[in-house]
């Protein structure tokens, strides 16, 4: 009696399993490859909101034998306007608070010398006791990197001395839409009481909420920092 072959005894057989698993394999590296280039595209694509340039308001601007021979009262932080320019700038002004409520004593000016700050005191009337706070105004502006349209947009920044909480100190007022390579400016005021040491830094975190060209809901935080010492900003990493 003759044997029956078996079904993997015949090469044809084994041929055509051998070509059903190449085009098998074949086809899951296309769809893999297929998904790694559309992840690559959105990455490339997304749109992508970053800090381009931090820094504070100039306030006022003052040749160099006046910012010497100016009676402050206080340290005040010039800083020079560029090389060899003979010219200084302060980041910062003078507002006067209420030392028991706190609050801004109305109608008053900012100032930048304490002599100032006692004549805009007698000008108003006040004759309460009154703290002084500098005041400064950082700048922070936002370019959509990406090339696709960034929606939705919402931001708030945390404010941290050291060895201090971390602080609300902005929060966006409405969302709003950046379209690609499109820049928008955040400004906002931070008080620090004169009569303290002035920190080496200041560290800030920006957090961005938006929605992308899917309609994916992305959230980002950009850790800064700010150095009284030289008046630079530089990136800063972030340690919840």
């Amino acid at each position: 009696m003759n044997d029956i072959p078996s079904f993997f005894g015949d090469p044809k057989v084994i041929i055509s399993l051998l070509a059903l698993l190449i085009a098998g394999v074949s086809l899951i590296w296309t769809f893999a490859n297929q998904w790694e280039q559309n992840r690559k595209w959105d990455k490339l694509n997304e749109g992508n909101p970053e800090i381009f340039e931090i820094r504070l308001q100039n306030w006022k601007e003052f040749t160099k034998e006046e910012a010497m021979t100016i009676q402050w009262g206080y340290d005040p932080l010039l800083f020079e306007k560029g090389e060899a320019s003979e010219r200084y700038l302060t980041i910062n002004c003078l507002v006067m608070r209420d030392a028991n409520t706190n609050q801004k004593i109305p109608n008053t000016n900012p100032v930048y010398t304490m002599p100032e700050a006692e004549q805009e005191l007698r000008r108003v009337g006040y004759s309460g006791n009154a703290n002084l706070y500098r005041l400064f105004k950082p700048r922070f502006a936002i370019e959509n990197m990406g090339k696709t349209e960034v929606r939705d947009l919402s931001i708030f920044i945390d404010a941290k001395l050291p060895n201090k909480e971390w602080d609300r100190v902005f929060t966006s007022n409405a969302n709003f839409n950046l379209t690609a390579s499109q820049r928008s400016t955040i400004t906002f005021t931070i008080e620090y009481l004169l009569a303290n040491i002035l920190p080496e830094q200041i560290s800030y975190k920006i957090h961005f909420s938006y929605l992308d060209y899917k309609n994916r809901n992305n959230d980002k935080i950009i850790g800064a920092k700010w150095t009284s010492t030289d008046n630079s900003w530089s990136y800063e990493t972030i340690n919840e």
